[in-house]
């Protein structure tokens, strides 16, 4: 009890008085209008308070006895000014549409508007452009503050300046990248971005995407199909069908979704290394074709027991059918400018996947002002890679390395969130545990080259939060405190290792304060975080690459502290977010010499003992009459030396980076879109971009049928423009790499929905840091 008394000391603020001015905005159709702004005004129009409308319109925003008049405006809407003359509730305001003609194109509220509310940066997606450019991953990389980054088999968001997101519907976290794809454009409310989560989300999240959907009603039978058809050098397929069953408060949702993924990529390798007093210059070539055939399916149901509890349980199963990888390479080994040796090598992975599992039940409800929200979760996963490496030496032996490593991975996890009402603001608190397993074996057939080794881990996190926050006069300010007890135990070969175990106890704080400066919006906010290493960087196996470099990991890796100041603006059609981090036992790639025989480099993750950045973007999203441009630009910078070779190199130079994205609607119900994203050269952790990338995507819509039938043509990366380039620093040598796939592709994507609602699934789940670190 004295634990939680300290906290909850920390957290409550001074109580002040002052009037409360509240009402409700609607549009012409009586439907609400949130996210528009309520300022009060003095007699001189001097400034006094502000405010943003809630989901449901509602507001309430602080004067004092000098308010004399109410200022609302949204944009696509015309501005009211009202009178207060001493009244407390200004009642039900109605709001005007702003329309533009243009020919026969209608353009009435089309901007996507990104304000600040609470702790996020709210884009407003329905009735705007971005309601009708296909799926939710199509809305979120044009949401400013987030990046599409592009991948060889698939595709991942990332935060400017904070990296990998969480993501949400509804609150319901997204455990695979295809749910946004199954879910439509037009089915979108709005998109939250937290740049800076609270002590409610686990210590390693370090940003938040909370998409919520459209609340349309309806009950019966419903669904949604989803067929793309995807052209590059290999044909890939993406096939969906989503069903909604819903009669009054119980509703039975599901998925099945097919996808089939082929790819091939080039890369070349060059090395420059120190081995004893000789200089060896090394090369390689690889291509590798990559075949991966997968199936997921999902059922759930929910039940509103009455509009104050619900529970529900969601059951995922996937079933991995293919997953394989073809490589061949070509070495060549240069020692003190004279010929070494040449490989030719020939290689096969093939992961054998069991049908993996995924389970989540919830409740949430409210009795009086207390509303509570539990999950439980459980996951598993487990595959056998079995791979092949047929070398071939010009001057040497000959060997073919076979292994076979049998992963198992585990996670039970519970959450627990209590929420009230206090002295004028709003607590909540809580507790979360998680267990996670993992058994990580490599048996190896040719132990001369590399050892046969059995791995495994258990990790206990039991965590304790609260949160608190209030609306005052001049802002709204928000604090909280997590506390995080980690219990890290590491096996090897069947026996504890005590060396290797570890045992954590920190305390995570944050803190938030959002003020409006006449019509700008201004978010400062404070927050301690962590990175813990993925647990294919703690094993301790030894994987063969060739006979010159060799993998594995690290289970003493400690985990990165994170201290993070965020300073967030909006205006109008404005955001600019400028963000500084001090990264403590940053995790890095590393490369070294191998104990006991030099002429091999092992690869191996360290611990950098600090890394600070600055990050910092400004996006624009206007709309000049029927073309909606959105233009993001934005600069990271570290400050870091990096010793390699017996010298240092300041890893210092920032990076640039752009996207400039246009949706153009034209009579007829055509859309058209070309997006241009650009990476400059630049600084990294210890490797350097550097070679600018860019690249370009196209794309044409059309609706059919009152919008149920969709039709889109879309070109990426029309002129093969994705390419990369990396110089790295290791402990003895520096490398090139070059990357390029078959980035450039033609896909046509058919939608039809009937009568499909969104699920009103509750589960938020828990564990979901743990289960990425897999």
């Amino acid at each position: 009890m004295k634990v939680i008394f300290i906290i909850l000391s920390m957290l409550l603020p001074v109580v002040t008085y002052a009037q409360s001015i509240t009402g409700k905005l609607i549009d012409t159709q009586n439907q609400p209008v949130p996210f528009a702004n309520i300022i009060t005004l003095a007699a001189d129009s001097a400034f006094i308070a502000g405010t943003v409308s809630n989901d449901d319109g509602s507001f309430e925003v602080t004067a004092n006895p000098n308010a004399a008049l109410l200022k609302v405006s949204y944009i696509g809407y015309q501005e009211v000014i009202l009178p207060i003359e001493n009244k407390s509730d200004m009642g039900i305001i109605r709001l005007q549409e702003e329309s533009t003609l243009l020919g026969e194109v209608v353009v009435k509220g089309t901007i996507p508007v990104t304000r600040i509310k609470g702790d996020a940066m709210v884009t407003t997606i329905e009735n705007s452009v971005l309601a009708d450019v296909g799926s939710a991953k199509d809305v979120l990389s044009k949401v400013p503050g987030l990046v599409l980054k592009k991948g060889e088999m698939s595709d991942a968001f990332e935060v400017l300046g904070k990296g990998a997101p969480l993501i949400y519907i509804n609150g319901r976290e997204v455990r695979n990248q295809s749910e946004l794809e199954q879910l439509n454009s037009d089915e979108i409310k709005n998109v939250e971005l937290i740049t800076n989560p609270g002590a409610r989300y686990d210590a390693s999240v370090k940003a938040v995407v909370r998409i919520q959907t459209v609340k349309r009603q309806g009950d019966g039978f419903g669904f949604d199909l989803r067929s793309s058809y995807i052209q590059s050098e290999n044909t890939d397929l993406i096939e969906q069908l989503n069903f909604n069953y819903r009669h009054n408060n119980f509703d039975l949702f599901g998925t099945v979704n097919y996808n089939r993924f082929r790819s091939e990529m080039n890369t070349d390798i060059s090395e420059e290394r120190k081995v004893s007093s000789d200089l060896w210059n090394q090369t390689d070539h690889y291509d590798t074709r990559s075949a991966n055939d997968n199936i997921e399916a999902v059922l759930g149901m929910n039940y509103m027991i009455n509009e104050n509890h619900s529970i529900g349980v969601r059951y995922d199963l996937t079933s991995t059918l293919k997953n394989t990888m073809e490589k061949d390479m070509t070495t060549d080994v240069i020692i003190n400018g004279q010929f070494n040796d040449r490989l030719l090598t020939d290689g096969f992975d093939e992961d054998d996947y069991k049908p993996g599992h995924q389970l989540n039940a919830y409740y949430n409800g409210r009795i009086n002002d207390l509303a509570i929200d539990f999950n439980a979760d459980y996951f598993r996963e487990n595959y056998e890679k079995s791979s092949l490496s047929n070398e071939k030496s010009q001057e040497q032996e000959d060997r073919i390395v076979r292994a076979l490593n049998p992963v198992d991975n585990q996670l039970a996890a519970t959450k627990l969130i209590f929420s009230h009402p206090l002295w004028g603001g709003s607590i909540s608190f809580g507790s979360e545990y998680s267990y996670s397993f993992q058994t990580n074996d490599y048996l190896s057939a040719n132990e001369e080259y590399v050892p046969t080794s059995y791995s495994k881990i258990k990790e206990h996190n039991i965590a304790v939060f609260a949160e608190y926050n209030h609306d005052f006069s001049f802002g709204q300010i928000a604090a909280g405190v997590r506390y995080e007890h980690v219990i890290f135990d590491y096996f090897e070969n069947h026996e504890f290792r005590k060396d290797e175990s570890r045992k954590y106890d920190n305390i995570f704080p944050n803190a938030s304060f959002n003020t409006q400066l006449g019509p700008i919006q201004t978010q400062l906010s404070y927050t301690a975080k962590t990175q813990r290493p993925s647990y294919w960087s703690l094993r301790k196996n030894v994987s063969y690459h060739n006979r010159f470099t060799l993998q594995t990991g690290d289970p003493t890796l400690k985990p990165t502290i994170i201290h993070d100041v965020t300073l967030t603006n909006s205006w109008r059609f404005l955001q600019l977010m400028v963000s500084f981090q001090q990264n403590r036992d940053a995790v890095v790639p590393w490369g070294k010499p191998m104990e006991g025989n030099p002429e091999i480099t092992m690869l191996q993750p360290i611990n950098l003992h600090k890394l600070p950045m600055l990050s910092a973007y400004i996006s624009a999203t206007p709309t000049i009459d029927c073309w909606s441009p959105m233009l993001t630009l934005g600069i990271t910078k570290q400050w870091l030396t990096i010793e390699s070779g017996g010298l240092s190199y300041e890893m210092n130079r920032p990076m640039f980076t752009g996207t400039f994205y246009n949706i153009l609607n034209l009579p007829k119900g055509f859309a058209i879109g070309a997006d241009f994203t650009y990476q400059g050269k630049g600084d990294y952790n210890n490797s350097y971009y550097n070679k600018s990338v860019w690249f370009c995507n196209v794309s044409l819509r059309k609706s059919f049928l009152n919008e149920a039938l969709e039709i889109e043509l879309r070109g990426n990366d029309i002129f093969k423009t994705m390419k990369s380039s990396t110089i790295y620093y290791f402990e003895n040598q520096i490398g090139e790499q070059m990357d390029k796939w078959d980035s450039r592709e033609f896909v046509l994507t058919l939608r039809y929905k009937f009568n499909m609602t969104p699920s009103k699934y509750k589960g938020t789940g828990a564990g979901a840091e743990q289960k990425s670190r897999f």
